[in-house]
C-alpha cells in the first residue's frame, strides 16, 4: 500500500441507475418499493485485531516502538560473587526496535448526475456512500491479511513467523485432496505461539521442522490481546462437524464477541472471513514451493502485538455539488498502512481448500 491510489467511477448518468428494462401498459399500475434488495457483502475481521493508531497531522510516518524480545535468564549477565576489585559485569541492553508505518494515500469517488438523481426513486447518494464506505473497510482488512502472509519466516538463526500444515505434508508443495484444518492444527498453532522455541523447515529435501538458534517471543493470550484463528468459510464448515470442536467451543459466554467469531477453542477466537488468502493449484503458493492444490493459508495470531495498522487520514467523505457537470460528486479520503509488528506473534496454518 505505498503507492498512490485514485478510484473514480465514470459518471453515472440515468442511463447507468434507471434498472432493467420491461413492459407495461398505461392502465396497468406498477409500484416501484423505495428500498434495495442489497447484495451479499464480504465482512471485515482482520483489521479489528491490529495495533491501530493515527498519525498527528504535519506526519509522515508512524513508528510502532517494540522490544524485540526479554532478555530472560540467559540476555542477563550475572555476578556470584561481591565486586570488591572488579566493577559489576553489565548487560548490553539492544533489544528494543521500531517498525515504521508510511501510510499511502487512498481516493475513491462517485460522480452522480442531478437528473439520474431526480428521476430514480432510490436515494442515489445514500447508496453511494454505503458502498464507498462498505468498499474501503474490505480494502483495508485485505491490506491487513496480505500484510500477515507477507511475513517473515522463521529461519535457522532468526525468529520469525511458524508454520502448520494440513495432513502429513511439509510444503504448500506436499498439500494434497483433504488436508484441511482439523482442532489438532489449532492446537499446534496455539503451542507454537505460546512456547519460546521457534521452529522452521529446512530447505533440504525432504524438508524438515528444525529448531531456531534464535528464541523466540512466549505468547499467550488474554482477554485485551487474545489468541485470534482466521479461517475462510470452507474451513468453518469442517469445524462444525468435527464433534471434537463443537464440544469444546465456547458459545454465549459473557466474553466480549467479534465480527465473525463462531466460537473460541483452546483459548483461541475462532474467526471467520472470505479474505483469508486463497491460492489456486500450480502457482507460488505463500511459503515459496509451487502449490499441488487449490490451498488457504489460515492465520493464528496474536492480536494487537502481530500487525498495526498506521492511519495517515481515517476515512473521511466528502458530498459536493459540482454546477459545471450539473452532478453531486462524492468523494473517500483516507491514508493507511498495515504492517507487520512481530513476525513470531503470526503462525501460519496452511491447508487445502477441499
Amino acid at each position: 500500500m505505498n503507492s498512490l491510489t485514485i478510484q473514480e467511477l465514470a459518471e453515472t448518468g440515468q442511463s447507468t441507475v434507471r434498472g432493467t428494462s420491461f413492459t407495461a401498459y398505461a392502465l396497468s399500475p406498477v409500484k416501484w418499493l423505495a428500498e434495495i434488495v442489497d447484495a451479499a457483502r464480504n465482512r471485515h475481521f482482520f483489521a479489528q485485531f491490529a495495533f491501530q493508531v493515527v498519525a498527528p497531522d504535519g506526519t509522515k510516518d508512524i513508528v510502532f516502538p517494540k522490544r524485540t524480545v526479554y532478555l530472560g535468564r540467559s540476555g542477563m549477565t550475572y555476578d556470584t560473587t561481591e565486586r570488591t576489585a572488579a566493577d559489576v559485569s553489565w548487560t548490553t541492553y539492544n533489544n528494543v526496535d521500531g517498525v515504521t508505518a508510511t501510510p499511502a494515500i487512498s481516493l475513491s469517488g462517485v460522480a452522480i448526475t442531478n437528473h439520474a438523481l431526480r428521476t430514480n426513486a432510490m436515494n442515489l447518494l445514500d447508496r453511494a456512500k454505503e458502498d464507498l464506505v462498505y468498499a474501503i473497510g474490505d480494502t483495508v482488512d485485505y491490506a491487513v491479511s496480505t500484510a500477515l502472509v507477507g511475513a517473515t519466516a522463521a529461519t535457522s538463526s532468526a525468529r520469525g513467523y511458524q508454520t502448520v500444515y494440513g495432513g502429513d505434508a511439509r510444503a504448500d508443495s506436499e498439500l494434497a485432496a483433504g488436508d484441511t484444518l482439523t482442532t489438532d492444527m489449532i492446537a499446534a498453532a496455539r503451542m507454537k505461539l505460546m512456547s519460546t522455541t521457534c521452529k522452521y523447515w529446512t530447505p533440504s529435501s525432504p524438508a524438515a521442522e528444525a529448531s531456531s538458534s534464535a528464541t523466540k517471543n512466549p505468547w499467550y493470550p488474554d482477554d485485551a490481546e487474545p489468541f485470534v484463528c482466521f479461517i475462510p468459510p470452507e474451513m468453518e464448515k469442517i469445524l462444525l462437524t468435527d464433534s471434537q470442536f463443537v464440544n469444546a467451543a465456547e458459545y454465549g459466554s459473557d466474553k466480549v464477541v467479534h465480527s465473525g467469531e463462531i466460537g473460541e477453542y483452546l483459548r483461541a477466537k475462532i474467526i471467520v472471513t472470505n479474505n483469508v488468502l486463497a491460492y489456486a493449484a500450480s502457482v507460488t503458493g505463500p511459503d515459496a514451493s509451487t502449490t499441488a492444490v487449490a490451498m488457504y493459508r489460515c492465520l493464528m495470531i496474536k492480536a494487537r502485538k502481530s500487525v498495526g495498522l498506521a492511519w495517515g487520514i481515517e476515512p473521511k467523505l466528502t458530498i459536493f455539488d459540482f454546477p459545471s457537470r450539473a452532478e453531486q460528486r462524492i468523494l473517500l479520503e483516507t491514508a493507511y498502512q498495515a504492517k507487520v509488528i512481530y513476525d513470531d506473534a503470526i503462525v501460519a496454518i496452511d491447508v487445502s481448500q477441499s
